[in-house]
């Protein structure tokens, strides 16, 4: 079964056919982009896929489940997010700590957990800094993980 699967989309805006149609299956482990012209409906799939825009037809299924309704917060929660064409890093951050930042929203410490410093606390940060050192091997970023991210060639940026 695909992890995302995404079954006739379509959306329209008025009069005017943004996507017609458009299917999709991604297994666990691909990588896939979408290519195409100026106007072709790229950013519109993305919002469709992460809740922005709700669909005029077809469906989004989340390992199974229709994501298809939920707000953008709840497809988050559910591990579908997205990234914008302008850069928006915590630039006075390091590189692993802007990777960190986007997995905050599935931890379980609280302020106290952090005050004071406790098993909670530091097991769960030990566990976001492998999952943050594993997604920049994919890029090939793991050697730069202690920069300051705003020195970054704006390629790597990216």
């Amino acid at each position: 079964m695909a992890i995302l699967e995404v079954k006739n989309l379509t959306k329209t805006f008025g009069g005017l056919k943004a996507v017609s149609n458009y299917s999709l299956a991604l297994d666990k482990y691909e990588l896939l982009g979408i290519i195409g012209p100026n106007g072709a409906g790229k950013t519109t799939i993305f919002n469709l896929l992460t809740g922005v825009y709700p669909p005029t037809s077809g469906d989004i299924l989340l390992e199974g489940k229709s994501i298809v309704g939920l707000r953008p917060d709840q497809i988050v929660a559910m591990g579908i997010s997205r990234t914008f064409q302008n850069i928006r890093l915590f630039k006075s951050l390091s590189v692993i700590q802007n990777v960190k930042i986007a997995h905050h929203l599935h931890t379980n410490y609280n302020f106290w957990n952090v005050l004071l410093s406790d098993f909670r606390f530091l097991k769960e940060e030990r566990e976001l800094d492998d999952k943050a050192l594993e997604y920049l091997k994919i890029f090939g970023l793991e050697g730069d993980k202690s920069m300051i991210a705003s020195s970054l060639p704006y390629g790597n940026q990216r």
